[in-house]
């Protein structure tokens, strides 16, 4: 039996096969790869193994048999262990890094529970080097197109569930989707997340009916991934520059950025929290995207309205699109989340660049103007 390891690319494949003629004598060759399109390419549905993350159970008992071997884990350890194999989110090579680092130290349940209060910075800081630049690998070899849509995803918390159509439509206001001659933005923007599911990069935490994706989230390992590369790139959020605001209340506003003043040149701002203090509203005077779908209005911000600049707006109120939306001449993405039983305003079909408009009703559940196209 032959094994290769972390095969990237077909290309790779085609080049080393024929070194390997079928003499049907019963020999194997195994391939592992992170890339979906590879594996199916290579083996086909018949031969294809695709590891799953590991469930609780799993990740305490691979993390036993790490650091004991043979021997049990003691019962004082057992707890603490269940916790810090539950905190590697499933992921095999995080449950190895962690259980080469207890190998090494005292098996003492208050030194377990030490390490038990904080496992992702224990992994990162460890002294398995090799664990980051495993994780960067499949940065690395992405195309240069899915790079900032990956790394885009460090903008929402941990364990963040976020909508197919919201992400799209967020990348495309990014200028992240490049447009194609056979296809729509939208239809790329849903290529370009295949492609980062297939890399194993994200998950597909729902699907419709027809099995088609609805919603995504990333492993809490790789975010932090995100946020590393996203800084190094200078994409999110800088205390010098303030091009790509995230933040889940107004007291990380007042953490991160120096002065409000810097947010001036934010063109787009996230808040995935409940509460946000309204003067922020007023100094985003060049954002392009706002996503505040976190919080509920009672009554529409005023201040929104003068942000015409605006490509892309998600929020939630109570009283539904408000009266003097087409003074958001740019628009182009309208989403309103919050179930309402008033009708649109007649004034939204005078935003010439609207193309899609999502609007949550009482009586069902979403209701869409798509591609809505002006001569």
């Amino acid at each position: 039996m032959i094994v290769l390891d972390d095969i990237w690319s077909t290309k790779v494949w085609d080049e080393i096969r024929m070194y390997f003629p079928d003499n049907s004598n019963g020999s194997r060759i195994v391939i592992t790869t992170r890339v979906s399109d590879v594996a199916f390419y290579v083996a086909g549905s018949k031969s294809l193994h695709h590891v799953r993350l590991l469930n609780k159970s799993v990740s305490r008992d691979l993390l036993c048999r790490i650091v004991f071997g043979e021997e049990d884990c003691p019962d004082e350890l057992q707890e603490v262990a269940a916790k810090i194999g539950s905190d590697c989110s499933g992921l095999p090579i995080a449950i190895h890094v962690i259980g080469g680092l207890l190998s090494k130290v005292e098996r003492s349940r208050d030194i377990w529970e030490n390490v038990s209060t904080d496992v992702k910075t224990s992994i990162v800081e460890s002294d398995e080097q090799g664990f980051s630049n495993i994780l960067s690998l499949s940065y690395n070899h992405l195309s240069f197109h899915l790079k900032p849509c990956f790394l885009y995803m460090g903008a929402f918390p941990e364990d963040y569930i976020i909508k197919g159509s919201r992400l799209k439509s967020l990348l495309i206001a990014e200028g992240f989707v490049k447009s194609n001659r056979d296809k729509s933005l939208e239809e790329v923007g849903e290529d370009y997340l295949k492609a980062l599911v297939d890399r194993n990069l994200i998950s597909v935490r729902r699907k419709n009916t027809n099995g088609k994706p609805t919603s995504y989230s990333i492993h809490d390992l790789l975010r932090d991934l995100c946020l590393s590369k996203a800084n190094e790139e200078k994409l999110l959020i800088l205390k010098d520059s303030m091009r790509r605001v995230s933040v889940q209340t107004c007291y990380e506003i007042e953490d991160e950025c120096a002065s409000l003043e810097l947010m001036l040149f934010a063109r787009s701002f996230i808040c995935t929290g409940e509460e946000i203090i309204s003067p922020v509203y007023s100094i985003l005077r060049l954002v392009r995207a706002l996503d505040v779908m976190g919080m509920v209005f009672e009554a529409f911000p005023g201040e929104i309205l003068q942000l015409v600049n605006l490509h892309y707006l998600a929020f939630s109120c109570t009283s539904g699109v408000p009266i003097g939306i087409s003074r958001l001449w740019n628009l182009q993405t309208l989403i309103c989340g919050q179930p309402i039983t008033l009708n649109l305003p007649s004034e939204i079909w005078e935003i010439s660049e609207l193309k899609t408009s999502q609007v949550a009703h009482s009586n069902r559940s979403w209701g869409r103007i798509q591609d809505k196209i002006y001569s």
